[in-house]
């Protein structure tokens, strides 16, 4: 892998996705940051701006398939490839199945599976012709366990888990990376304020993750990390 790295990360305006930004770029790396929240990205690119890496901003929705084609063609015309796509872009709602509209379903499937399928697809044939590249998910322990109230958002994590790793299946052969992780409950917005409040202290926290993940973006050509659970020490938290 060379470096700096060309790195594109989508959710990058909260939570993982803006702590893996940073790291990424405090070790010199070169940054596609993606989200749909432009002024939190300016934000982030301010605050990294003495940074030995770059920050470039590229605003996208990533179950728009226009935007996602449009920002794809502009960072490999831009850096001439994605060295590594970290897919973290995520909504949920917590609601029972019942009490999920069809509305709140579509959207987080939209967001956590259809974003996914697009922007894996808008690098991948450029991975496949240069014989390397890292595809890093950011899914949910959400879809190993049960979980009540996450039926929607179970559902389009264990499908990305489960497409990612066809997708593995059919390109190892090429050199491509396919890593999926699968996080227990991290302190990011995703989380009601009052939940935030009430479990914080026991929740991981993104930067924390960012760094673990950070290092095994750095594994050699010989080795692929497939799947890592990361969960917090007491384990499960019933909020």
């Amino acid at each position: 892998m060379p470096s700096p790295r060309i790195v594109w990360i989508t959710g990058a305006s909260s939570g993982i996705g803006r702590s893996l930004v940073e790291i990424f770029v405090q070790h010199g790396d070169t940054v596609a940051a993606s989200a749909r929240r432009i002024v939190l990205l300016e934000a982030l690119q301010k605050d990294l701006s003495s940074a030995p890496g770059t920050c470039r901003l590229f605003p996208c929705d990533v179950g728009e398939e226009s935007q996602v084609a449009t920002v794809g063609e502009a960072i490999l015309k831009e850096f001439g490839a994605v060295d590594f796509l970290v897919n973290c872009a995520g909504v949920t709602s917590f609601k029972s199945f019942l009490g999920t509209t069809t509305q709140e379903f579509d959207e987080v499937v939209r967001t956590n599976l259809r974003g996914l399928f697009l922007t894996t697809k808008a690098v991948l044939p450029d991975m496949i012709e240069r014989g390397n590249g890292v595809v890093m998910n950011i899914l949910s322990y959400a879809g190993k366990v049960t979980y009540t109230g996450s039926s929607a958002y179970a559902a389009a994590k264990s499908g990305a888990e489960a497409m990612m790793d066809v997708v593995r299946a059919e390109t190892r052969d090429k050199g491509i990376k396919i890593v999926n992780v699968s996080p227990g409950a991290v302190l990011t917005p995703i989380w009601h304020d009052k939940q935030r409040e009430r479990y914080g202290h026991l929740m991981m926290k993104p930067v924390e993750v960012a760094k673990l993940l950070y290092e095994i973006s750095l594994q050699p050509a010989s080795m692929m990390i497939e799947d890592i659970i990361i969960r917090p020490q007491i384990g499960d938290l019933k909020v």
